[in-house]
């Protein structure tokens, strides 16, 4: 069994390596090799392997036979869950208009993929679920973007936090949910202008004025809370640029730039990645003049940093410095 269980550890390393990103839910049973995977090569190899143990391989390739294939956010913000519980770790958000793969279904849990790849649990009670075609068709036309407001419908005042997708005629805002209304507070901006004001801004100062004092919240996406890596996410996307949800995976992005000790090479926007116990498990924005912009537990949330000054913590990060990249 030790064998066949490395054999099958193989294969997840090969396939599935980042289980953020992939399904890889393989059980070995006495006469079988039961589960589910999202990587069809990972799939087959299960398959091979079961054949020559002389095993039944019941493995199912995801998405499996799912009745609504997509869905898309109806509530302000959606947490996503490492496993389908409300007590489940809270690994990121989904915000109100994004859309999601569905990849399957347990009870009134669905598992999600979301636009940056990863892969979680949602409760069917945060979404509207239908077919590719209907998502399609609500993502062609939600081209706008909250900037924190607050939306006036019939049935009461809806918060949206920056990012929310909507979709915006003639002065009219149409919600995920069907909802019509006008922006009461705050702003609702279409996207390319978003953009063309991104590419205006340094990157730092994008992230200061859309989320500066926000709380640190692991797996947080919004001024209501965020974490480090879904801040640099969030301002990296207004300019239309991709970046994966967690520092670890964003490490391995973009171009590496030399670690400097006065930061003399570094530009506005580059991204410092700090280590503990061995792992990528920070990311700031750098802001120039020994700056850095992040959201960190230790400040309480979002601000700015003297990178180089001397308090204990700001000493700890240069320490913990591991990589700085470019994109």
């Amino acid at each position: 069994m030790d064998k066949l269980e490395r054999a099958v550890d193989d294969i997840r390393r090969k396939w599935v390596p980042d289980g953020r990103l992939g399904v890889f839910d393989i059980s070995l049973l006495p006469k079988m090799i039961d589960g589910a995977t999202t990587n069809r090569e990972a799939r087959d190899a299960l398959r091979r392997l079961a054949g020559e143990s002389g095993l039944i391989a019941q493995v199912v390739l995801l998405p499996h036979a799912v009745p609504t294939p997509a869905a898309v956010v109806t509530a302000a913000v959606a947490p996503l869950h490492g496993e389908p519980r409300v007590s489940g770790p809270r690994v990121s958000e989904a915000l109100h208009g994004e859309a999601l793969g569905v990849l399957e279904h347990r009870d009134e849990w669905l598992r999600v993929r979301a636009a940056d790849g990863y892969i979680a649990w949602i409760n069917s009670g945060y979404v509207a679920t239908g077919p590719i075609d209907w998502s399609e068709d609500w993502q062609g036309r939600a081209t706008a973007r909250s900037l924190s407001a607050d939306i006036l419908t019939a049935n009461g005042r809806r918060r949206l936090p920056t990012g929310a997708r909507l979709a915006l005629r003639r002065g009219v805002v149409e919600l995920a949910d069907g909802q019509r209304g006008a922006v009461a507070a705050g702003f609702v901006r279409r996207e390319q202008e978003l953009r063309a004001e991104a590419r205006h801004l340094a990157l730092p100062e994008l992230a200061q004025k859309w989320y500066a004092g926000a709380p640190y919240l692991w797996g947080g996406r919004t001024e209501w809370g965020i974490d480090c890596s879904g801040l640099v996410q969030a301002v990296y996307g207004a300019r239309g640029i991709a970046l994966l949800r967690d520092s670890d995976q964003q490490f391995g992005q973009g171009q590496e730039i030399p670690i400097s000790p006065v930061g003399d090479d570094y530009e506005a926007g580059d991204l410092l990645f700090f280590a503990e116990r061995g792992r990528v498990s920070h990311v700031a924005l750098w802001a120039g003049a020994g700056t850095i912009v992040h959201a960190a537990l230790s400040r309480g949330g979002v601000g700015n940093d003297h990178l180089f000054g001397d308090e204990p913590r700001m000493v700890r990060m240069r320490e913990n410095l591991v990589g700085v990249r470019r994109l």
